[in-house]
């Protein structure tokens, strides 16, 4: 995607673009506290430093305009989370942990990688330490995203400050170590965060906070535990809802249907008492990827005012500050221009009686994609079949491990495990696609689903394998000279996931050959992050590339690589006895294939991430196009050859 930024860029500081002038400038504090009433980290002694509940407020306030105060970079607010992740647990050494999380950052915006770095040295509108501006004003409880920070949404909660309003933002941190989760025990964690935060506000009246004025702000996850907070402090008077989870569709996985019922079936929520003013805004893309069967929304439940608006061509993650500050499209920082003005003036109209609200909002659903109709889908349950079978080598009879079984030009798809068998679960949708089975070293087959769904019985099919003429390659004797090709990062923090409903995905790199033909002896991979509760396998496959989209597969046979359960670290296999000889670029990919225990819903690799100019491919079925997700950073691969 062409990335341009909406407003022009003056000096490298990121600019103004609300169309509110400030009252005020936005003074920036952190203030560390100890909850005492809990205990943060088990069997610890009370002298421990983590024994009790840690707690770090970064609190955005109004100050005086041009008061004095230390004018912040980006960089100073996204720090902290590195800062946090070392000072919350003992166990785990994140050094450095900033400097890949915001090229991984940037990179999954479509960015290069390197535009992370320049980003740390923007200047914002945060004044670290200015003093307060005389007053009382209301106060804006900032519930971060999932295992979030201030710093996603800087921008906003600067405007708010900039427009009398104290903001104290929660950090979303679950119990030690500190990872959050989506069950309710790790959320009331960030609930009980905030009550502590409130707590000390109005005991210090240290920042003038008006406590008869309250509001919240939830962003993601932040609105699962933003209503959580509202229910158990009745006398909150204004809530908003950045594409926040208060409202869920069932559907997409197991586990997080499983979360979010455990929440709603805990007694915890009681909407119809909730008296608060509310404003949802709601991505259009929430239900794109699956085919919700219910949902749980909040602000259905309420009898409080409420005010819905669904931008239907903004994603979920233009509703924080990222897209905006990471020089975006025109439209991405046009739709957070106004999430944030709308936010704003919700809340001067709920908490200050200021107007101006409903005329924007009425506006805004005079635009072609705004809309307060929330959105729809059916619920009917498709009728669902079975397709088995058995795929043997036509010569020998022997069953074919690991072929590729697909529908042709979708997303779905499955491999036959060690003995050749396969099951596939479709439904009557799938009834006019076409199925394909292939495998390197044998001819490739399609069958019409409808006929295949008419079997009763499993169907039995025959592989025969495949006749290519290779092209004649002279490696002359010679004393040989050896190289690494890829990417030999091993990095700690950054990596790109296998995940446990994953099962058939494929990611890989492009390897530069050039332009001396090369003999390859060795194939490795680092894994940074493992999960699996037993042995994984994964393909191995080279392809050649047209116009940099991969074509065939060079190899002629299986070569699998077993990963063991929780095994991290540089993997590698040797292949030198495959004769392989590379004379142009290919894009190498591992390929997950089986397992050897059932998955859990938790369960994940991650293979490590590091700076690499021609990015990551993936795709989650042998039958859809290979895509470029990542740009400036590559996965961890490398091939030793000699020449």
């Amino acid at each position: 995607m062409n990335r341009l930024f909406f407003c022009l860029l003056i000096g490298g500081v990121l600019p103004l673009c609300s169309q509110e002038p400030p009252e005020y400038a936005a003074g920036f504090r952190t203030v560390h506290l100890v909850d005492s009433s809990r205990i943060y980290k088990p069997g610890t002694a009370e002298g421990d430093r983590l024994h009790y509940r840690p707690l770090d407020l970064d609190i955005w306030y109004p100050a005086p305009a041009g008061a004095s105060g230390d004018a912040m970079l980006f960089e100073d607010l996204f720090r902290l989370h590195e800062q946090r992740a070392i000072a919350y647990q003992d166990e785990t050494d994140y050094a450095g942990y900033s400097d890949e999380l915001i090229m991984y950052l940037a990179a999954g915006f479509g960015l290069e990688a390197e535009e992370g770095k320049r980003l740390l040295k923007k200047q914002t509108s945060s004044f670290r330490g200015a003093p307060a501006a005389s007053g009382s004003f209301p106060l804006i409880v900032y519930m971060a995203g999932y295992n979030g920070m201030g710093w996603e949404s800087f921008r906003l909660l600067e405007q708010l400050a900039e427009q009398g309003f104290v903001v104290v933002s929660i950090s979303s941190i679950g119990a030690y170590p500190g990872d959050m989760t989506n069950g309710l025990e790790n959320t009331m964690e960030q609930v009980y965060d905030a009550e502590h935060a409130m707590e000390y506000l109005k005991r210090s009246g240290e920042f003038a906070v008006d406590m008869s004025r309250k509001g919240i702000l939830g962003l993601s996850w932040g609105g699962m535990s933003g209503i959580l907070l509202l229910d158990r402090h009745p006398d909150f008077k204004a809530m908003v809802s950045l594409d926040g989870s208060d409202t869920f569709y069932y559907g997409d996985t197991d586990a997080d249907d499983a979360y979010l019922s455990e929440i709603y079936e805990a007694g915890v929520l009681h909407p119809e008492k909730t008296r608060a003013a509310f404003l949802h805004m709601e991505a259009g893309d929430r239900i794109a990827e699956f085919a919700p069967t219910s949902e749980y929304c909040y602000y259905k439940k309420i009898q409080s005012p409420v005010h819905y608006i669904r931008l239907v061509n903004a994603r979920h993650e233009d509703f924080a500050s990222l897209a905006w500050v990471l020089e975006t499209s025109p439209t991405e920082v046009q739709v957070y221009e106004e999430i944030m003005t709308a936010s704003l003036r919700f809340f001067q109209q709920e908490l200050t009686g200021r107007s101006g609200f409903e005329a924007y909002y009425r506006e805004l659903l005079q635009e072609a994609d705004k809309t307060d109709k929330p959105l729809e889908y059916v619920t009917e349950v498709l009728d669902s079949f079975t397709i088995s079978g058995n795929i043997t080598d036509k010569n020998s009879g022997e069953g074919l491990a690991y072929v590729n079984i697909g529908l042709i030009g979708k997303p779905i798809g499955t491999v036959s495990n060690s003995q050749g068998v396969f099951r596939f679960e479709l439904t009557e949708a799938n009834y006019l696609d076409t199925l394909r089975i292939s495998m390197v070293g044998y001819e490739s087959q399609e069958f019409p689903v409808s006929e295949l769904q008419a079997n009763s019985e499993p169907v039995a099919i025959q592989m025969k394998e495949a006749i290519s003429e290779l092209d004649e390659i002279v490696l002359t004797a010679r004393e040989w000279k050896r190289k690494t090709l890829g990417n030999n990062t091993e990095s700690k923090f950054i990596g790109h996931l296998f995940h446990y409903s994953q099962f058939g995905k494929e990611m890989g790199i492009r390897m530069k050959v050039g332009r001396q033909p090369l003999l390859v002896d060795n194939f490795s991979f680092h894994v940074s992050y493992n999960r699996f509760s037993g042995k994984v396998y994964f393909r191995l496959n080279m392809y050649r590339l047209d116009r940099g989209k991969p074509t065939e597969n060079i190899l002629k046979e299986n070569i699998i690589i077993a990963v063991e359960s929780k095994e991290t670290g540089r993997i590698g296999v040797d292949l030198r006895p495959y004769d392989i000889v590379l004379t142009e670029d290919v894009l190498v990919t591992l390929e997950w294939i089986d397992a050897e225990a059932e998955v859990g819903s938790t369960e994940a690799l991650a293979v490590s991430l590091g700076m690499l100019t021609g990015g990551t491919f993936e795709r989650v079925s042998k039958e859809v196009e290979m895509k470029k997700v990542l740009k400036g950073l590559g996965l961890g691969y490398t091939l030793e050859v000699r020449y």
